[in-house]
């Protein structure tokens, strides 16, 4: 028998009341008392800021803000801000020779002049059926030609000429997974509708 019934039985035949027994037994009762536990939580991670805005100012996106609202952005006319980072030329063939014929001209956009990564860059195309055509245009506009008033009136896009590596421009066309000049991408791919150069690269001056 504890000593804790104990007290019980003896206050139960001396007449006592129950409840100050059950007290008085229960201060008897000795108390361990716990160390104090600290919880070991990991650190809050730290979440790295987006790396472009997923849309400037004038509401047009970056081609990192393009993918990353892809849900919203695919089969959509948007339009896109970025620099040009590289422009497709065909190889030159020689004379006589047969070379197979190379794809539309297309180029690449990229948020940063220094992107070297192309998985990070938006291929745009639909501007030019063929090199031979975008030659002929630079020709006529540094002759001081433009497009025909039948060509304006047709509403047929002109082919743009001051396109150059390192221009930041504004692109207007849709984006799509195909593109209507027969280029595809996972991630999409921008059927040319116009441009605007925003800052031009200061052109290289000739050696005399």
């Amino acid at each position: 028998m504890t000593r804790a019934t104990l007290l019980v039985v003896l206050c139960a035949l001396l007449g006592l009341p129950l409840a100050a027994c059950e007290q008085t037994a229960a201060a008897k009762v000795p108390v361990e008392k716990l160390p104090e536990l600290t919880p070991s939580l990991p650190a809050v991670p730290t979440i790295p800021p987006a790396p472009y805005p997923t849309q400037y100012g004038d509401q047009s996106y970056s081609v990192y803000g393009l993918r990353r609202q892809l849900r919203r952005t695919i089969n959509t006319d948007v339009s896109v801000t970025g620099f040009i980072q590289n422009i497709f030329v065909p190889p030159v063939c020689e004379k006589g020779e047969k070379c197979p014929l190379p794809p539309a001209p297309h180029f690449w956009l990229a948020d940063s002049m220094t992107e070297a990564d192309k998985n990070k860059m938006l291929l745009v195309a639909g501007y030019a059926e063929n090199q031979l055509a975008i030659d002929e245009a630079i020709k006529d506009a540094a002759r001081g030609k433009g497009p025909s008033a039948e060509e304006i009136e047709s509403g047929l896009l002109p082919i743009p000429v001051d396109l150059a590596v390192g221009n930041k421009v504004k692109m207007k066309g849709r984006f799509a997974y195909i593109s209507g000049s027969g280029f595809q991408s996972s991630e999409g791919v921008l059927g040319y509708a116009g441009h605007e150069t925003l800052q031009a690269v200061a052109p290289v001056e000739e050696k005399k």
